[in-house]
């Protein structure tokens, strides 16, 4: 009975000792070089509970390349996580990796947590530099992703994985690189042209304004952006804010024709026509051919002469009427002249907007009520003749 006692009290002991044995870290690198991923795993595990090794940096630097290696290799879920733990512990316990930090005199290598990152971060970036290449994109932008995930501090992985996140037509994922690429620092102008262009398609204006505006602080005198910006304005009907805003991109491209005849138009719909006539004579200085411009200006001039038509059929008279008002009569020809004048003076616009383009429809039709009006006749028949070949062209 004692004996028996004894011999179960010596196991015990065994037991406990066997328990407590200090893992050896250098067993876990031999495994690691011999791709014995399982027994390094064990090892490790074994050692960041042990109170002898759980405060070693050299324990979870090795812990580190471990599961790197079981990522790498085996593919293993949540390896990668648990390898960059691992290395930030290593750092946390030997800031200067003073103790991690190892030097092959043969070649000069040397090994520490930057360098064994860094091969990290190689492996997933030249996997999909690969992926990307035979344009595999998917798998490209996932790399490129697990390559920024690595090593932060490089936008350059999270602008490719966002490029191949585009070629492979994932507008989400594109848009949450983009984002992300901004977010870690990247003023990149594609990434703002990107994530404007996915806020617009999705028609979010004021998303797609923020974006544009802080494209303008990287960027201020860029005038792509200045004119993205107008176009928002417009398209959100902020009359006033796109009007500062063209005014600001014709400072810095004074002869651009878009812009002057964007602010014509803008002027024109607020009323101010004195301003429009202005702006559009502008923009004809900057480029005689400017055919938006040119037609603007004819429109207005061609309103006024429906004004005064308008006003003609609202009084009680025509000519030949029988004891008609004197007023009314010396109203109707008053206007009749000034319709003849404007007619006279619109005319060569929009001659000159044929010679720009003549298969125009609106062009055309106005130029045949302008010539029955001042009785061209020649030159009335010549393009009703075009008009209905073109119309029956459409």
């Amino acid at each position: 009975m004692i004996r028996t006692f004894f011999t179960l009290f010596l196991a015990a002991i065994l037991t406990i000792g066997f328990a407590q044995k200090k893992p050896k870290i250098n067993q876990a690198e031999a495994a690691l070089k011999k791709r014995d991923y399982a027994e390094a795993k064990s090892i490790v595990d074994a050692a960041i509970a042990h109170e002898k090794t759980k405060e070693d940096p050299i324990t979870w630097f090795v812990r580190g390349q471990v599961y790197a290696a079981l990522d790498t290799a085996n593919n293993e879920p949540g390896a990668l996580e648990t390898s960059l733990q691992a290395f930030d512990k290593a750092l946390e316990l030997d800031p200067d990796q003073k103790k991690i930090n190892s030097i092959d005199l043969a070649t000069g290598t040397v090994t520490n947590v930057d360098s064994k990152k860094q091969g990290y971060y190689a492996y997933y970036f030249n996997r999909a530099s690969n992926s990307y290449n035979s344009e595999n994109f998917m798998d490209a932008a996932d790399c490129f992703e697990t390559a920024f995930y690595i090593m932060p501090s490089d936008t350059n992985a999270i602008l490719y994985a966002a490029t191949a996140a585009y070629y492979a037509q994932d507008d989400e994922k594109a848009n949450k690189n983009y984002t992300k690429a901004y977010e870690a620092g990247s003023r990149d102008m594609n990434v703002f042209l990107q994530l404007y262009n996915y806020e617009l398609k999705k028609e979010n204006f004021d998303a797609a304004l923020d974006i544009i505006k802080k494209g303008r602080e990287t960027y201020p005198d860029d005038i792509d952006l200045m004119k993205y910006e107008v176009n928002l304005h417009i398209q959100m009907e902020k009359t006033e804010e796109a009007r500062k805003s063209i005014e600001k991109a014709i400072e810095a491209e004074p002869e651009n024709t878009d812009l002057l005849f964007t602010l014509g138009v803008l002027k024109e719909e607020s009323g101010d026509k004195e301003g429009a006539l202005d702006t559009y004579n502008e923009a004809l200085k900057a480029d005689p051919n400017h055919f938006n411009s040119l037609f603007n200006l004819g429109v207005i001039s061609y309103n006024e002469v429906s004004s005064f038509v308008k006003e003609q059929g609202s009084l009680n008279y025509y000519p030949g009427k029988p004891r008609p008002d004197p007023k009314e009569k010396k109203r109707y020809e008053e206007l009749q002249t000034a319709i003849d004048e404007t007619l006279r003076e619109t005319l060569p616009i929009w001659e000159k907007l044929y010679t720009l383009n003549n298969s125009d429809i609106n062009v055309l039709q106005t130029l045949q009520y302008i010539y029955k009006a001042l009785k061209k006749t020649e030159q009335y028949n010549k393009i009703s003749s075009e008009l209905d070949a073109a119309l029956e062209a459409e």
